[in-house]
Formats: structure tokens, sequence, C-alpha cells
């Protein structure tokens, strides 16, 4: 009977929270259009995202002064260079739009006919039980996943959108692929998941305060790094960064093992590298727009928060005090 409590399982989101509030019914009639268009070409859908997200930019200064700053102190780029990566970055943003589209709501038959390309993959199949499988923000997240189930079983965490419909679709949607999920409060069950032969996916890659993380180098400057992959050192449990890099329309999966430290700042560190390893592969391809290094004295850095942001930032911490 312990054996099988250990066993993933899958979350079962709220459909009367979905359709609860008016703001719901608006992001379902969204949510109904974006699935329509995903049965679209790809090349269509691309292209499609490519305007969208020169929109973004357009419209989104704030979010664009945040992915400058954090380009400038990350890459060493010229200012015509800078403008150049930000706004390729935006696109990738809208493109990343209709690939989670395509990762929601395609077909096994769809998704296996993108091209895609796996290194490494025996580094991951070599184990006797899983591993704790770290992955980056990309602007592409929900495919990489999807992408990385057509080779490996996998379980993760999940982060409850404010939004109760998109919450519902992106859970009802990770439930086809994702054979398992935890909120950050059922974290230490990972162990016994991984135990059982699943993979867990984290991504390990921002910047969830400080009482969760230690201060450690991220491409030269401090950054408040997560502590939780740490945990599983003592646990003997394998641990690899699987990265998913988009090459025009190629999408390479490469699997890269993190070798053991009993020293967990040596570890994070060496963690913190291997992500800007792959970051600098596909830098239009990473989440800039993320306020990488807010925490310590890092908050002068970004322009002043806006009303949204500052509730979505007292959720995020609240919920890391439970």
């Amino acid at each position: 009977m312990n054996h099988l409590k250990s066993l993933p399982e899958k979350t079962e989101p709220s459909l009367i929270k979905a359709l609860s509030s008016f703001k719901s019914i608006l992001t379902w009639l969204g949510i109904g259009l974006l699935r329509l268009t995903s049965y679209l070409p790809y090349s269509i859908l691309m292209n499609l995202g490519d305007g969208i997200g020169s929109l973004i930019y357009k419209v989104s200064p704030h979010r664009r002064e945040i992915s400058e700053i954090n380009i400038k102190l990350c890459l060493d780029v010229k200012d015509n260079e800078l403008d150049k990566l930000v706004k390729e970055n935006f696109r990738a943003i809208g493109r990343g739009i209709f690939e989670m589209a395509i990762a929601w709501w395609s077909s096994d038959k769809r998704i296996k006919k993108l091209d895609t390309r796996v290194l490494n993959k025996e580094v991951l199949e070599d184990t006797q039980t899983g591993a704790l499988v770290l992955i980056k923000h990309s602007t592409h997240l929900e495919l990489d996943l999807r992408l990385l189930s057509q080779h490996f079983d996998l379980t993760g965490m999940y982060k409850s959108q404010t939004n109760e419909a998109i919450n519902y679709v992106m859970i009802r949607a990770r439930n086809n692929y994702i054979q398992g999920s935890l909120t950050n409060k059922e974290a230490m069950k990972a162990v016994r998941w991984i135990r059982s032969g699943k993979n867990f996916l984290y991504a390990a890659d921002q910047d969830y305060g400080l009482k969760v993380s230690k201060m450690i180098p991220f491409f030269g400057r401090t950054a408040a790094t997560v502590t939780f992959p740490a945990l599983f050192l003592k646990k003997d449990i394998k641990i690899v960064l699987a990265d998913v890099s988009k090459v025009d329309d190629l999408y390479e999966i490469e699997i890269k093992n993190i070798e053991p430290s009993m020293n967990e700042e040596d570890f994070l560190f060496q963690m913190n590298k291997t992500y800007e390893e792959f970051i600098k592969k596909d830098p239009s391809g990473y989440l800039w727009m993320h306020r990488r290094f807010k925490s310590g004295q890092g908050e002068s850095l970004y322009p002043k928060w806006t009303s949204r942001e500052k509730r979505r930032e007292t959720r995020r911490m609240n919920r890391n005090k439970d």
C-alpha cells in the first residue's frame, strides 16, 4: 500500500473554478480561438507568432526594459546587437504562444513530425531509477515538455496560474503527456516518484526569493539560486539538465549530466554554469523578461514594479512561506 501511494498522481483541475468569473469567460474565448489556430500549418503559426511578438515588443516597454537589462548583464553584446537580440526574443515569445498551442492540443503523430534531434539520450537512460531533470524557462517551454515526453517518462512540479481558466486548460493538457504533477508544497514527494522510476522535471533558473535560495554566480553576477535541486545530492539521485534549443525550425534536445558534489554551493555553481552554456546556445529563445537579479541588491537594476507585478510577487512569496 505504501508503494502505491508513492506512485505519481495526476492533478485534476476544477472546472467549476475555471467557469466562475466573467474574466474566465473572456479567457475561454481566447483559449477557443487559440485552439482553432493550432490546427493551422506550422509555418503559418510561426509567422503569426512573429507578428504577435513584434506587437508585444511595441506595447510592453516595461518588459522590454527588463529583458534589455538582463541581456546586458549576462551577454557580451554591443548596443546595435542588443536591440536586434531583444526584438528577436520577443518574436520568439510570440511564436511560443503557438508552440504552446501545438503542445497542448496536437496529436502525437503531429508532434513526431516536428524536426527534432536528441543528443546524449543515453545520459538519462543509463539509470536504474529515475532522475531529477532540470530544465530552463525557454520561450517554447510547453513544447519542450511535450517533446521530452516523447522520449522519457516524466513527472514534474507546476505553479498554479491566477487565471483559473488557463490553469484548468494547462493542467488538463499536461495530464496527457506528464504522468504526475506536484505543487511546491508537495515537493519532497518527488524523491519517491524518482525511486519508482519516473523522471522529475524542475526549472531552477529563476529567482524564487532568498528564503529558498543561496546567492550563487550566474553569468558572473551573484543571483538567488534555488537550493531545491541540491536536496537530491544526499539522496544519491542522478541530476541532469535537459535543454531544448531551437535553430531555425529544428528543436535540438541535449541531455547533460551534472556531476554530483556533496558541497551544496559547488553543485549550485556547476548547475548555473550549465544553464549558462545552454542559454548561450540559443539566447533569443530564453525568457529574459524575468527579474533574475531582483534579490539582494539587484532590485534597483530594474524599473519599478507595476501593480500587477506586485500582486503576482506577493502571491509567489506567500507560496514560498507555506
